[in-house]
């Protein structure tokens, strides 16, 4: 059996800290991947896991890339890695029947579903995107709005300002002089 790996040490030989190393473990975890933990729940990595997760940070390095869709590339790395590996291993011959034609064609379904489950994945990171230009052109509508509201509270207090000078001045000259009080 390989040696378990600490969280800690498999920050420092990835150069990543601990937030960023669970986020993508759970990342990773939420696509299928097992990652082992031990009795009281703490994940322990072994030298595939730092392999994966060195993938991870490398196709989330790329431009344009989510870490969303990195994960799902990295995914398909690891279970075409796994399906190789599996068929690596000496299978002992049988003759053909019918329940293994059921289980191929149940693979050429699962595939389907598989593709487009992607598809669907694409289609909604590009609704997310456009998503997320409404809500940041709305939010810059908002603040023009905001700007406009506070411009405008500003002219209403000068303005208060200036009827109150005028009044003032109105008054002060509509007082009678003391010595034209009879008048």
């Amino acid at each position: 059996m390989s040696e378990i790996y600490s969280p800690k040490y498999v920050q420092d030989l990835l150069g990543i800290d601990s937030s960023t190393l669970r986020k993508y473990a759970t990342l990773l975890e939420g696509h299928g991947y097992p990652i082992h933990r031990n009795t009281k729940g703490h994940r322990g990595y072994f030298d595939k896991d730092v392999s994966t997760l060195r993938q991870l940070i490398e196709f989330s390095k790329q431009d344009g890339v989510p870490l969303e869709q990195a994960a799902i590339s990295v995914m398909t790395i690891v279970s075409e890695k796994d399906s190789t590996e599996t068929a690596a291993e000496p299978v002992p011959l049988e003759t053909t029947n019918e329940p293994d034609i059921k289980q191929d064609c149940n693979h050429e379904e699962l595939l389907g579903r598989i593709e487009h489950l992607e598809q669907v994945n694409l289609d909604l990171l590009v609704h997310l995107k456009e998503k997320a230009v409404r809500e940041a052109s709305q939010e810059e509508k908002l603040n023009q709005i905001l700007n406009y509201i506070k411009r405008t509270e500003q002219i209403i207090v000068e303005r208060g300002k200036i009827e109150e000078e005028t009044r003032m001045q109105i008054a002060a000259a509509s007082q009678k002089k003391w010595w034209k009080w009879w008048k």
